[in-house]
């Protein structure tokens, strides 16, 4: 019983507490990079950069934030751009660009009403009656009188139940930092629902871990399954 109690509230609790998925599509050029990729500047929303960073470090590749090698503060040619990679033994640039965004969105979807009550009863009374035998049968009458008295408090408390969504679209590019040759193109989205809302952090480490499973199963940053 305690078993299937623990199986229902963790159910309950994922169910309230949302889900995050990322659906995304892929594609290597026919022409692979001379080696894996190991080191990779990164130019995306700061809470994609951070995820990316986090994804990289589990695979064995470096992830560094592009706007601090350049920082944004000027333009710069190509050849400082190339320059400036170089230095820093990037072997890779990953671009991800946000193309579309709902926003957060609420639906009501109903009340969950609780009742609680806590008080005392009380009685008392008298109880007579009489038998009579007949063979094998027993026949009688009885009466019972008596008064109850019961006090308490009831309360009820209504709670109303909002679901959140939010969807998010993106395309991103694995480049040649030296040549601007393209190894890698992909495009997706991130989902997420539920009652508590998930927050930017939550779906950029999905939304990460989606864009670096498919560099390394096309052997673009390592061996597929490390």
């Amino acid at each position: 019983m305690a078993l299937r109690l623990l199986a229902l509230i963790i159910i309950v609790a994922g169910a309230l507490g949302g889900c995050v998925t990322t659906s995304m599509q892929g594609y290597a050029d026919l022409e692979p990079p001379a080696h894996p990729i190991q080191h990779i500047a990164v130019i995306a929303p700061p809470a994609l950069v951070s995820a990316l960073a986090s994804e990289a470090s589990k695979r064995g590749t470096i992830v560094e934030d592009a706007n601090v090698i350049l920082p944004p503060t000027r333009q710069y040619d190509e050849a400082t751009i190339r320059k400036a990679m170089s230095s820093h033994g990037v072997d890779g640039v990953l671009v991800v660009n946000v193309i579309g965004d709902t926003g957060v969105q609420e639906r009501y979807v109903g009340t969950v009403t609780n009742t609680s009550y806590s008080g005392t009863s009380s009685y008392s009374g008298t109880s007579s009656g009489n038998a009579m035998i007949m063979g094998n049968m027993i026949y009688g009458t009885g009466m019972t009188s008596g008064a109850g008295v019961s006090s308490g408090t009831a309360t009820t408390t209504s709670t109303p139940i909002h679901r959140y969504s939010r969807a998010v679209a993106f395309e991103a590019r694995l480049s040649d930092p030296q040549t601007s040759r393209k190894f890698w193109v992909g495009s997706g989205q991130t989902k997420s629902g539920g009652s508590l809302f998930m927050g930017d952090a939550t779906s950029a480490a999905d939304a990460a871990s989606s864009i670096f499973n498919d560099l390394q199963t096309k052997g673009l940053i390592g061996a597929a399954g490390a």
